[in-house]
């Protein structure tokens, strides 16, 4: 019943925290994956204001690229382009194309150079009339704006219309003869894909009967001013990247190296300045979440662990009291029957043969004495039990005092041994007394160490009786003297040893379970010899037996002497 109770309380204690931890552990994973999900939120904000920051760029470059190319003189359109077309690193080609005469510039045919050549072959449904030419990019790409491309163009759009409210008519009529007015002119650039590469040309018409002319964009120059936007990378797992419609990586931040087998985590498209570009996050498989994530991790399953173990390592005391108080209930319980019983065994034999006397029955004087003997001996092991009990009520509550003085040792000894041979003589036993003769002084309180004497010999005479032999040994040494008391008794299993000296404790065994007994003899003797100075062990004795010593410091000033 006492096994279930414990198993009870344990595991009302055991199951709330494993719920507890299950619970907390969820709530930590899904706050790690919180974390992650912000890391990758965060990550993918960071590519696409990478991804702004370069429409934005690529945006103000179109801007300026346009306004120059209305700004040159009619006259002098094919000189300035050339020009440009040498000395400016962002332009690549230049053309100047007529809705009746075709291409005017570059010229077809041998006179033309190979990149001419290409030029004109890449651009050839334009040149050819077949397509006509667009004027916002989102006409040619059908991708889907940006909120950042749609606030570019409607701050264009507002742009344009303050431009026309602040200029008047009589401004406008007055303008030089031969300048276009803004309102009549178009343009446009133009993202094109030719054998699955991205070409871009701008263009511009300044009115209706002028020719078309404009510029190819080199990408090359383009990207290397856009790279100046992209982060450092703070670490070897991560990496960004510009890649083209073909996959290929045009630019990379980050010491990651990026195989061919590496799929971004995520892409922000760079429609629609450049079609099918993407910035692509990379990682080298790992969490994307940063450091602080992992650790915040760490530390909370370790902490949610210490709380654990605090729970399980309470209630595991908490248990192991409890299991503790049951034991000492149980033995305080056995302590008192066998008390009683041992209380009742003397008062009974010490009542029967008083009876006996008093009535008269018996008138043999060696029976009278016998009896009498015998009243005396209960009424001393009476006297025994009752001092054990109160000796033990006072070690207890630390109230045990204890009267010290020199003493001579040996006469102790001999009266004590004397006191008990009878005992002996009746369990049948043979006793044997080694003393030596010489004065031994100790000092100690003479009751104290009587009663220590007494319990030993009296627990070898009750439980070592089968072995017929009780001895007593004793001898000074440099600091203590020794007193051995031995039995060829069954000795103690290996398992008591170490508990034989614990209070209300008794072997457990079919001799034990014979003989009545408190379990304080030894408890109590140990006690006081150690709050006298002394000692108390057990060990085997050599040939079968056991062997009880009993250690008394000497008085130093005697030892002296």
């Amino acid at each position: 019943m006492a096994k279930r109770s414990i198993l009870l309380y344990w595991l009302l204690i055991l199951i709330p925290a494993i719920i507890i931890s299950s619970a907390a552990y969820r709530l930590l994973y899904h706050e790690q994956e919180r974390i992650n999900r912000l890391s990758v939120s965060a990550v993918e904000d960071r590519a696409r204001v990478i991804g702004e920051s370069i429409q934005v760029t690529i945006d103000a470059v179109q801007d300026e690229l346009t306004r120059s190319l209305l700004d040159i003189y009619e006259d002098n359109i094919q000189a300035t382009l050339l020009d440009w077309e040498e000395n400016n690193p962002l332009v690549r080609n230049v053309f100047i194309w007529d809705k009746g005469r075709g291409l005017l510039y570059p010229e077809k045919g041998l006179v033309s150079t190979s990149e001419e050549r290409n030029f004109i072959s890449r651009f050839e449904g334009l040149f050819s009339g077949r397509i006509p030419w667009p004027s916002l990019n989102r006409d040619i790409t059908g991708e889907q704006e940006s909120s950042l491309v749609q606030d570019i163009i409607k701050i264009k759009s507002s742009k344009n219309e303050l431009l026309k409210i602040a200029q008047s008519n009589s401004y406008r009529e007055t303008k030089a003869a031969g300048v276009q007015e803004e309102a009549t002119s178009s343009g446009g650039w133009v993202p094109w894909f030719a054998e699955n590469k991205l070409y871009i040309l701008g263009w511009v018409k300044k009115n209706e009967d002028a020719p078309v002319y404009g510029v190819e964009l080199e990408l090359m120059t383009l990207l290397s001013r856009l790279i100046n936007n992209f982060p450092q990378a703070r670490d070897g797992q991560s990496a960004y990247a510009i890649i083209d419609d073909s996959g290929r990586l045009l630019h990379q931040a980050g010491d990651m190296i990026i195989g061919q087998d590496i799929k971004p985590l995520l892409s922000v498209p760079l429609a629609p300045y450049l079609p099918h570009w993407a910035i692509a996050v990379y990682t080298d498989g790992q969490d994307i979440s940063t450091g602080s994530g992992n650790e915040f991790m760490i530390i909370a399953c370790l902490l949610l662990f210490i709380f654990i173990a605090a729970i399980a390592s309470g209630g595991f005391l908490l248990m192991r009291h409890a299991k503790q108080n049951m034991v000492d209930a149980q033995q305080k319980t056995s302590f008192v029957s066998n008390v009683s019983h041992e209380l009742k065994t003397p008062l009974t034999s010490i009542r029967m043969f008083a009876e006996l006397l008093l009535d008269g029955r018996v008138n043999d004087q060696d029976k009278k004495n016998k009896y009498l003997g015998i009243i005396v001996s209960e009424s001393r092991r009476l006297t025994r039990l009752v001092n054990n009990v109160l000796d033990f009520s006072r070690i207890e509550q630390c109230k045990k005092t204890y009267n010290m003085e020199e003493i001579e040792l040996v006469p102790l000894l001999l009266e004590t041994f004397e006191f008990n041979k009878p005992r002996i003589k009746d369990a049948g036993m043979e006793s044997h007394l080694n003393i030596p003769d010489e004065s031994i002084t100790v000092k100690t309180d003479r009751d104290a160490m009587e009663q220590v004497i007494l319990n030993v010999m009296d627990n070898a005479i009750k439980y070592a009786s089968t072995g017929g032999e009780i001895s007593l040994f004793s001898k000074a040494g440099e600091r203590a003297v020794e007193i051995r008391i031995e039995d060829r008794g069954p000795g103690v299993p290996e398992k008591d040893r170490n508990k034989i000296f614990e209070k209300f404790h008794r072997v457990d065994t079919s001799l034990t379970a014979t003989k009545q007994g408190s379990g304080l003899g030894l408890s109590i003797a140990r006690r006081i010899l150690e709050d006298m100075g002394g000692s108390l062990s057990y060990a085997p004795r050599q040939g079968g037996g056991s062997c009880f010593t009993v250690k008394v410091p000497m008085d130093p000033d005697k030892h002296k002497q």
